[in-house]
C-alpha cells in the first residue's frame, strides 16, 4: 500500500507540480494577491486541492478555510477575502445585504446532494404536520425546506422549524431533536445509514431553481486581481481533472478536509454535477448568460417565499470574461 501510495504521489507531482503550473505563473505582474474563502464541502473540493498540490505556494493566491458559507460571506464583506465559493442563492444574500459581486466561474450543480430526510416512523405525510423540521437559516437549507413544502404542498406554518447549524445536524438528529431534517453530503449518507428515509432531494428541484456552487468575487478587487482570478479559474478546472484522473490521490488529500474515511472521500461526490470549462462556458457566457437567468429566477422564488427581500439583480451579476477562452489543457 505504501507503495502504491508514493507511486501516486510521485504522478502527482509531475502532472500537478510541473507543466500545469508553467502557463499559470505568466502575466501575473505585481498584482494584489487574491484571498478566497471556502469552507468544507465536496463542491468546493477544486480549491481544496489547488491548494495541496501546492498551485498557491507563490503567494498570489491565497486561502482562507472558514467553517462555513455564513463565515466566507463574512470574510467578503469585511474585505478579509476578495473572492468566495458560495451557492448561488448564497450570493444572492450577500448581494441583498449590499455587496456588489460577480459571479466568475461555476463549480457543480447539486443533482441529489442536498436532501431532505425523514425519521423511521416520519415517511408518511400524515406524520408530517406539526413535525420537527430541522434546516439552516438564510442558505441551501432554507431554500430546500420552501422548496420541499411546496413540493408537498404544505405550508411553512404547518411544520415545526427547528434552526441548525451546518455542525449541529449529526448531533440533533441522534439526540431526537428533530423528526425530518434537509441537510447535505457527507451528512445525508451517514444518517441514510442509520436508517434514514429520503423523502426529496435537489434533483427534484424545477430548473430555473438550481443549487449551484459558484465562485464569486467583490466587484471592487477584480480590477487589480484580473491575471490572479484567471489563473484561479484555470486551477479550477485543472483540479477537477486532478480529480477524475486520481481518485486516490484526490481522497488522501481530501478525506481529512471533509472529515470522512479516505474510503468515503469520492462517495461525498454523489449528487454533484461537476461543471467542466464546456459547461462553464454554456452557463455563463451569453446575454443573458443562462446562468444570469437562472439567479434571476431564483431571486424571484426566493422573495416569494420571503427567503429574500425583493431584489432587482445587476445585469453584470454573471460574468464570463474569466473564463478561457480555449480549454484548458
Amino acid at each position: 500500500m505504501n507503495h502504491q501510495r508514493r507511486a501516486w504521489l510521485q504522478r502527482t507531482t509531475v502532472l500537478g507540480g510541473g507543466a500545469m503550473l508553467a502557463p499559470w505563473l505568466l502575466g501575473c505582474g505585481d498584482e494584489s494577491p487574491l484571498t478566497v474563502a471556502y469552507h468544507p464541502w465536496p463542491g468546493y473540493a477544486p480549491l481544496k486541492l489547488a491548494d495541496s498540490l501546492g498551485w498557491w505556494d507563490d503567494g498570489r493566491l491565497r486561502g482562507l478555510p472558514t467553517g462555513s458559507a455564513s463565515a466566507s460571506r463574512v470574510a467578503l464583506a469585511e474585505g478579509r477575502a476578495q473572492a468566495a465559493a458560495l451557492t448561488l442563492d448564497e450570493t444572492l444574500l450577500a448581494v441583498a445585504d449590499g455587496l456588489p459581486l460577480h459571479v466568475v466561474a461555476l463549480f457543480n450543480l447539486s443533482h441529489g446532494a442536498d436532501v431532505v430526510l425523514a425519521k423511521p416512523g416520519f415517511t408518511d405525510r400524515t406524520r408530517w404536520v406539526g413535525a420537527r423540521l430541522g434546516h439552516e437559516t438564510g442558505t441551501v437549507g432554507e431554500l430546500m425546506t420552501a422548496s420541499w413544502l411546496e413540493y408537498v404542498g404544505l405550508r411553512a406554518e404547518d411544520v415545526t422549524g427547528v434552526h441548525l447549524t451546518a455542525d449541529e445536524h449529526l448531533s440533533a438528529w441522534k439526540d431526537g431533536r428533530v423528526d425530518l431534517l434537509v441537510t447535505f453530503e457527507p451528512t445525508a449518507s451517514r444518517l441514510e445509514s442509520l436508517g434514514a428515509k429520503r423523502l426529496f432531494d435537489s434533483s427534484q428541484l424545477p430548473p430555473e431553481r438550481p443549487i449551484a456552487d459558484v465562485l464569486a468575487i467583490r466587484a471592487d478587487a477584480w480590477p487589480s486581481r484580473r491575471a490572479a482570478l484567471r489563473t484561479l479559474v484555470r486551477q479550477i478546472f485543472a483540479a477537477q481533472r486532478h480529480l477524475m484522473t486520481l481518485p486516490v490521490d484526490a481522497a488522501y488529500r481530501l478525506a481529512p478536509w471533509l472529515d470522512v474515511p479516505h474510503a468515503a472521500a469520492m462517495r461525498t461526490f454523489s449528487g454533484l454535477r461537476l461543471t467542466n470549462w464546456a459547461d462553464n462556458r454554456e452557463w455563463l457566457i451569453g446575454q443573458p448568460a443562462p446562468l444570469q437567468r437562472a439567479a434571476e429566477g431564483l431571486a424571484s422564488f426566493m422573495g416569494r417565499v420571503n427567503i429574500l427581500r425583493p431584489l432587482r439583480l445587476p445585469e453584470d451579476l454573471v460574468v464570463g470574461s474569466a473564463l478561457p477562452a480555449e480549454e484548458p489543457r
